[in-house]
């Protein structure tokens, strides 16, 4: 009876899973075939919210219901949206948009550069972040729906420390770093934050509030009195109150809201989402030359993993394109707070094959640091946003000792060694003086590998790098004034300039990793469901995600304090 039973259960979920594939299948097959033509005075129509990442790794039917694209579809349609004169406006429906400062800011550009023309853009929210409403304020009208709060705060990083805790369950970190704003390692062996982590977290926050407060002031023409004012004494905004501070232009509903459309068109308008706006303009290259545009998105890992760098799946693309005669030039768009050393080295070195043949153009998302940044040193040229988290050229190891953990749930731990550091390392006892001594030689080492790669990549002298370096991290824009980066720019600009750089006129754009296809993604979808941890811990998902994460730590880690939750 049991057997049935379990066979049934099989068979039902066989049959589920069979049938959500074939729909995605038609989905797919519909969505392709569908010939959609831009016609005179479109609206294209553009949803954003929650956090915009770089690229969909899901399917549309996975994805939230309010927020249609990825930030590099966003930015496409908006650049077709440019050149493609019978788009006659823009619709910004913007949601509670979290984090993505870099993303946000150059959708900004590239919609600005829409405005020039003299058409219009229109924003809607019924949730407005102070990200959003950085969005947001580019518009010639901006609405808010009827009870919707607005945000405007000021920006906060919260950081989560843990000491305590281990002491309380029986386990000790044992750092070796090198670098005083290397602050990763911090949550574990401290229960507060340090006088310099404390000193490069304020002046990066300040920064990117300086940056907000100033595109505000430009488009809005509020105050900067204004702007502090809110910011500290009120916080959050009814929507009567961002219509009186002069935040908004006008209280909606939605309906009313496409009536302002209606009059601007005489009831002749039509609506575009993003998809379809690529769609229509989609085409298949005919030209021989490659411009490849390698995304490389997460933590830099020794492991193979689909969501992260893999320094041996990116390894083998880096080789694939090394060989390819017909790739001129090469754009790496970097969205990394770092992590492994090993692999970092061993991209960096690929990179910099590539770059001693064709020319390598690096595009920095909304985070590209610690490892993420030395892959970018091999690159001829950087590109980041103002708003971008870069720097944190540091180096640090991490071992946990748990044997008071062990002692006091009753496990013993007997050992046969022929050596003093055959067990090395272990998590049962503390480091030795000796052993201590070898981490931080290898350490040590890594950091002025590190150093040198910056050094020599970005042409400044090792004494002028050590000043920007022990781990301290910078905003883009403060990366520029410093020499760490080239322009600041989007992905749009890197590409530009690579095919500027190979003198290409006609190319082929090919994107990397592969995205899967339809079909590929719904099976990993649900053969691939994670544990995930809610805010405030969400940023430690890849913690738990990841079983290998704590047991690599003894190895040299080029990584930023990930942890920092910037809203």
């Amino acid at each position: 009876m049991h057997f049935l039973r379990n066979l049934f259960a099989n068979l039902v979920s066989l049959i589920v899973f069979s049938v959500i594939t074939v729909l995605v299948v038609l989905i797919s097959l519909l969505s392709v075939g569908d010939d959609f033509e831009v016609t005179d005075n479109s609206i294209l129509h553009i949803k954003v919210n929650g956090d915009l990442k770089d690229q969909s790794k899901g399917t549309q039917i996975f994805k939230e219901a309010n927020c249609q694209s990825d930030y590099k579809s966003i930015e496409k349609a908006i650049q077709l949206a440019v050149k493609d004169t019978l788009i006659k406006a823009i619709y910004l429906e913007v949601g509670a948009v979290d984090g993505s400062l870099a993303n946000i800011e150059s959708l900004r550009r590239s919609l600005l550069e829409y405005k020039k023309s003299g058409r219009k853009i229109i924003s809607y929210s019924t949730s407005m972040s102070q990200i959003g409403y950085h969005l947001s304020s580019v518009a010639d009208s901006i609405y808010l729906g009827n009870m919707t709060g607005f945000e405007w705060k000021g920006i906060g990083a919260q950081l989560l420390y843990f000491k305590s805790m281990l002491s309380k369950i029986g386990v000790k970190a044992e750092p070796i770093r090198v670098g005083k704003f290397k602050s990763a390692i911090e949550p574990f062996i401290m229960d507060s934050i340090s006088t310099e982590n404390e000193y490069q977290v304020k002046e990066l926050i300040n920064d990117v509030w300086i940056n907000l407060c100033s595109d505000i002031q430009k488009s809005r023409g509020i105050s900067k009195k204004s702007l502090e004012f809110v910011a500290n004494d009120l916080g959050v905004l009814t929507s009567e109150e961002a219509l009186m501070y002069g935040f908004v232009d006008a209280i909606k509903y939605e309906d009313e809201v496409k009536k302002v459309f209606k009059k601007l068109f005489f009831g002749n308008e039509k609506y575009i989402s993003v998809k379809q706006l690529i769609n229509a303009n989609s085409s298949v290259s005919l030209a021989d030359d490659k411009l490849v545009i390698v995304n490389a998105e997460g933590s830099i890992i020794d492991m193979p993993s689909e969501s992260d760098i893999s320094g041996f799946q990116y390894g083998k693309i880096f080789d694939d394109i090394l060989k390819d005669e017909s790739v001129k030039a090469m754009v790496i768009r970097i969205n990394s707070p770092g992590g492994s050393a090993k692999a970092s080295e061993e991209l960096w070195r690929k990179i910099k094959l590539i770059q001693e043949k064709v020319p390598v153009i690096i595009s920095m998302g909304n985070v590209a640091a610690s490892g993420g940044y030395y892959m970018a040193t091999a690159g001829d040229r950087i590109f980041a946003e103002n708003n971008t988290i870069t720097g944190s050229i540091g180096v640090f190891g991490l071992m946990f000792n748990v044997s008071e953990l062990t002692e006091n749930i009753g496990v013993n731990v007997e050992k046969v060694k022929t050596h003093k550091m055959s067990d090395f390392p272990s998590f049962d006892r503390s480091l030795t003086s000796k052993e201590k001594t070898r981490l931080q030689l290898g350490i040590n080492k890594v950091y002025d590998v590190f150093l040198d790669r910056v050094a020599k990549g970005r042409g400044l002298s090792i004494e002028k790098v050590e000043g920007l370096a022990s781990g301290r991290v910078w905003t883009g824009k403060q990366a520029k004034e410093n020499g760490l980066v080239d322009s600041i720019g989007g992905l749009n600009m890197a590409i530009e300039t690579a095919k500027q750089a190979a003198d290409i006129k006609t190319y082929k754009l090919v994107e990397l990793p592969k995205i899967l296809s339809p079909i590929e993604q719904v099976v990993k979808h649900f053969s691939n469901q994670e544990v995930r941890l809610p805010e405030p811990f969400a940023n430690y998902n890849y913690m738990i995600q990841n079983p290998d994460f704590f047991k690599t730590f003894h190895t040299p880690q080029v990584r930023l304090p990930f942890v920092i939750s910037i809203k």
